[in-house]
């Protein structure tokens, strides 16, 4: 019973450790949290993939829009193309929201 408490110990003393060099390495600029968001905080994002095609494990279609703006780029593990720029005309209505 006394090594169950121990090894708790040992575990929440790990966590804290880790939180707190989160938290000083997000104070000094080093880390960025990109998957949380405070509600009502931050900035509309400018760039967002809407959809994403894998074409073989390494390769890749990627539909990305920038703005108003919608390009299509193939992504591989030695460059990233942009094959088009899509218009209004090119994309389906359900697509445009």
């Amino acid at each position: 019973m006394d090594d169950m408490y121990r090894q708790f110990l040992g575990v929440l003393l790990v966590l804290g450790v880790l939180i707190a060099a989160l938290y000083l390495l997000k104070q000094r600029g080093l880390a960025r949290f990109t998957g949380m968001r405070v509600l009502g905080g931050g900035q509309e994002r400018v760039m967002k993939v809407v959809e994403r095609i894998p074409l073989t494990a390494q390769h890749a279609v990627h539909l990305v829009q920038i703005g108003q703006r919608r390009v299509v780029i193939a992504s591989s593990p030695r460059s990233c193309e942009l094959i088009t720029e899509l218009s209004e005309r090119d994309m389906p209505q359900q697509a445009m929201r």
